[in-house]
């Protein structure tokens, strides 16, 4: 028997048999049961209350819709199966009767929760179902979620051994340091290097960042009341920023709708969708409505179903998974062109010769240099260039293809079913497709650019900071100026401020007879037969003003020689309040001064006092993103204190805040202990600092040194400790973690020496003669592994005073200058690396400017900042006071 149910308005809802109604009984009885509970579970499980309005996500007891089906447009009562709640559940992954909860798509924060409030499988449990909006294509999206980790992506974009990943991984979120890891931890990375640790830790943070931007666009979907286990899916499978985005795009509510969204308003959608299945569609022209203003014509109706459909496959995952595909096995060009645009003015001129070379410009896209890009960037924000992403006809073809085939229409497709899907596939590859490769490509581009700069600065930086010490020598330091002179401090060995002044060599007025005395007299005085000569103003008149005073042999009997120190950050330091605490009544010129003749003692010691953006070695810095720079930069400068060492009784507040572990406040600490107890005596004594627990300690006390002609503490003193043990350690001066303080003294009781003479010569030559009889698997001997036995055999081989800066190359020093326009095609020339970018290298050959030595004309040496070279002039261009310099080979 059939019967009609009819709602409170007497409007029929369905014709249903007997059987019908009693499965629809039955129906309303798990409904009634499932209602009636009210356990909340977060995000997708919500509260019912009893007498309000009812709503389980698209469910409503007073609603419209059943999952995917609109049963009336009423307020007629729906039902809910159990076969929906049992899939509402396991997309959630919530537990039911004999099912586990999948707590690898389970959130830490959420597991606990899941388990108390349903992991009772005999209750029933309501549901707020995740809302679908009926405007969006969600079958389109991947159904299957692709579970990532951090090891994951760092073996894809590294190119690394799992089992290293995972190590690294570990290391890192138990917040080990760079330095630390690379020096005591090589056996679990392969022995990687700091650079190479670096890079692991960008992706490391990148991946953090990734799924932190997953997160919160799935909130924010949520919220938009679209959320569904399928758009889940797609967001937490995705492992680029670009592509949430553009998956995120899809979602965004615009104060303008979409002309899909218009279209679909008009009632195109079902046509739309019936032309994608290849079903029966109605004649254009029955859809024409002339009440409606856009479809009041076949061609509006046609345009309508192709904005809807091409809203459709822009919108797909596995179209856009395929776009990806194709863009990686695409020849995809850059092409730049000078723009109509341009700058007229004086200035606008003289910037645009920089960029002569990109007026008719193009390149592949996979070989394309970093400087190019970062060049064509600043150009294309100045106006200078205009830049076309040039996309091959066969990745459009193919595109094309793809899509015909994806979107089977079946073999019954009429001709219009043909003509409506081509057309949608060609306005969507020209209105969204398109866009969206030219904006990847660009942004992947710049993203590469960017990353390749920072490396490149961090490099310089680093070869910066270990250009070796001048130890020993009083040192004459200039800032050179014109009209506020040229100030002039004598610093001692050590450091120390013996005198300053200044002199106006380049004035008229005051003549050049007085500057000379003034001069002289200080060499004479303090036998300060070096001299450091900022780079920075009236360098170039200070050089010739100095090369002339030698050559006329002013300075007798003393054999002086300048060297030209880059004074970038300098300026910037002596304004500074550290600069001010240390100097409090010294002008900050005679400051700038005393920073530069303390560059050529200790490079280390001073530069940390600098930022390091400051530094002036890096390409394309102004146009790099900051927070990224910086977080690079301080790394390496992390990283070269920590490796050369610290003497923690003599260092000062800006070296020891740049230690491994280290910060400002624990440095500060250590210093104000240091005051109160006197000198440390042994590195177990970083422990009663405030602050510095196990930790900390654990990272920092391998690079921290306690030399036994610094380290005197009185007994009256040492009684105020927690650790009253104030006995040496002698492996405390060398860089030997305390972790392996037992295998060392095992090692160096088997080698016969005394430890007591660690860093002499004769006891270097016993534990080198002692490993040289070790064989392969010595280290099996002393139960550890080879790579920590590696780090205990040098700490017991370097000499005492021993520096790894040593290693690198010293000052470039001169007598006598030449000029620019003295130089001749062919001219051999001796100089110093003063920068590195990726076009070549910057290298001082005494003329008052650098030359590039470009990358090809490097004779694929790798060389480093600081480091002496004997080149060949080969190009020089007057006009714009330059010229081009090819290695000839490495002093």
């Amino acid at each position: 028997m059939k019967r009609v149910l009819r709602n409170k308005r007497n409007a029929p809802i369905i014709i249903s048999s007997d059987e019908e109604e009693n499965e629809k009984n039955e129906k309303k009885e798990i409904k009634k049961k499932v209602v009636k509970k009210k356990i909340q579970v977060e995000d997708k499980m919500g509260t019912i209350h009893k007498g309000k309005r009812k709503r389980v996500g698209n469910v409503q007891v007073r609603g419209k819709r059943i999952g995917k089906e609109q049963i009336n447009k009423d307020n007629d009562e729906d039902v809910i199966t159990k076969e929906k709640v049992d899939e509402c559940t396991r997309a959630k992954g919530v537990k039911r009767k004999n099912e586990d909860i999948d707590e690898s798509n389970v959130s830490n924060g959420k597991k606990a929760r899941l388990k108390k409030d349903v992991n009772d499988s005999n209750k029933d449990v309501s549901f707020k179902w995740p809302k679908k909006d009926k405007e969006i294509d969600i079958e389109n999206f991947s159904t299957e979620c692709v579970e990532w980790t951090d090891v994951d992506y760092i073996c894809e974009v590294q190119n690394i051994d799992r089992q290293v990943a995972q190590n690294i991984v570990k290391l890192f979120k138990d917040e080990n340091t760079i330095p630390f890891i690379a020096r005591y931890r090589k056996n679990m990375t392969g022995g990687m290097e700091p650079d190479r640790l670096r890079s692991v830790k960008e992706s490391f943070d990148r991946v953090r960042i990734i799924k932190n931007r997953a997160v919160t666009i799935i909130k924010a979907v949520d919220k938009l009341g679209k959320w569904t286990p399928q758009i889940h899916s797609a967001v937490m499978s995705t492992k680029s920023m670009d592509d949430l985005e553009h998956i995120y795009s899809m979602f965004k509510v615009n104060q303008k709708r979409s002309l899909a969204e218009r279209a679909k308003s008009l009632g195109l959608g079902p046509v739309s969708n019936a032309v994608i299945e290849g079903k029966e569609i109605p004649p254009m022209s029955s859809l024409i409505d002339q009440k409606k203003k856009e479809l009041q014509s076949e061609q509006q109706v046609k345009e309508g179903i192709v904005h809807i459909i091409a809203d459709m496959i822009s919108k797909n995952k596995v179209t856009f998974d395929e776009v990806r595909t194709l863009e990686k096995a695409s020849i995809i060009e850059i092409q730049t062109l000078r723009s109509k645009l341009n700058n007229t003015s004086k200035n606008g001129k003289k910037d645009e010769e920089k960029y002569e070379m990109y007026f008719n410009f193009k390149s592949n896209t996979r070989i394309i240099k970093p400087h190019q890009i970062l060049a064509i960037n600043r150009a294309e924000s100045q106006k200078i260039l205009a830049v076309k992403i040039v996309i091959p006809d066969s990745l459009v073809d193919r595109f094309k293809n793809f899509c015909l085939d994806f979107f089977k229409i079946g073999a019954r497709a009429s001709t219009l079913h043909l003509t409506l899907l081509k057309d949608s596939i060609d306005y969507a590859y020209k209105k969204f497709i398109r866009p969206l490769i030219i904006r990847r490509v660009r942004s992947e581009l710049t993203e590469k650019a960017e990353d390749a700069s920072i490396k490149v600065f961090a490099i310089n930086v680093k070869q910066l900071l270990l250009i070796p010490p001048v130890r020993g020598k009083i040192v004459l330091g200039i800032d050179p100026g014109f009209s506020h002179g040229c100030k002039l401090a004598v610093v001692s060995e050590q450091g120390s401020v013996l005198e300053t002044a200044i002199i106006y060599p380049h004035k008229k007025t005051e003549g050049s007879e007085k500057s000379i005395k003034i001069l002289t007299d200080l060499v004479r005085k303090y036998n300060s037969t070096v001299i450091a000569l900022g780079n920075g103003t009236a360098c170039r008149e200070t050089e010739v003003f100095l090369s002339n005073l030698i050559k006329s042999n002013a300075f007798d009997p003393f054999d002086v020689s300048y060297t030209i120190v880059d004074e970038a950050g300098a300026s910037v330091y002596s304004c500074s309040l550290e600069a001010k605490l240390e100097f409090a009544n010294l002008d900050p010129n005679i400051i700038s001064a005393i920073s530069i003749a303390r560059r050529i003692q200790d490079p280390l010691a001073e530069l940390v006092k600098v930022e390091p953006k400051y530094l002036g070695v890096g390409m394309y810095q102004h146009d790099l993103p900051e927070k990224q720079l910086l977080q690079s930069l301080n790394e390496v400068v992390t990283e070269a204190v920590s490796f050369v060492g610290v003497d923690v009784n003599t260092a000062s507040l800006s070296l020891l805040k740049k230690v491994a572990g280290l910060n400002l406040s624990r440095a500060t600490n250590i210093i104000e202990w240091r005051n109160k107890h006197g000198p440390f005596s042994n590195r177990q004594q970083i422990l009663d600092v405030k602050g510095i627990g196990t930790k900390t300690f654990e990272q920092c006390v391998g690079f921290i040194r306690i030399l036994p002609e610094t380290a005197v503490v009185t007994g009256s003193k040492a009684k105020k400790l927690k650790n009253p043990d104030t006995s040496p350690n002698f492996l405390d001066q060398t860089w030997i973690h305390p972790e392996s303080y037992a295998i060392a003294d095992k090692f160096i009781k088997s080698s016969g020496c005394n430890v007591k003479e660690i860093g002499s010569l004769s006891f270097v030559e016993k534990i080198k003669s002692y490993v040289k009889d070790g064989g392969s698997s010595f280290h099996k001997k002393f139960q550890t592994d080879e790579a920590t036995l590696e780090v205990i055999i040098k700490g017991l081989t370097m000499k005492k005073d021993e520096d790894i800066r040593m290693k690198s190359h010293c000052p470039l020093f001169r007598a006598s200058l030449q000029n620019i326009d003295d130089l001749t095609n062919g001219t051999i020339l001796s100089g110093a690396v003063r920068n590195i970018t990726h076009f070549g290298i910057f290298v001082d050959v005494g003329v008052g400017r650098n030359g590039l030595m470009p990358t090809k004309w490097c004779k694929d040496q790798t060389l480093c900042i600081g480091q002496r070279v004997e080149v060949k002039v080969i190009n020089i261009e007057h006009r714009r006071n330059r010229f081009t310099l090819e290695l000839m080979k490495v002093l």
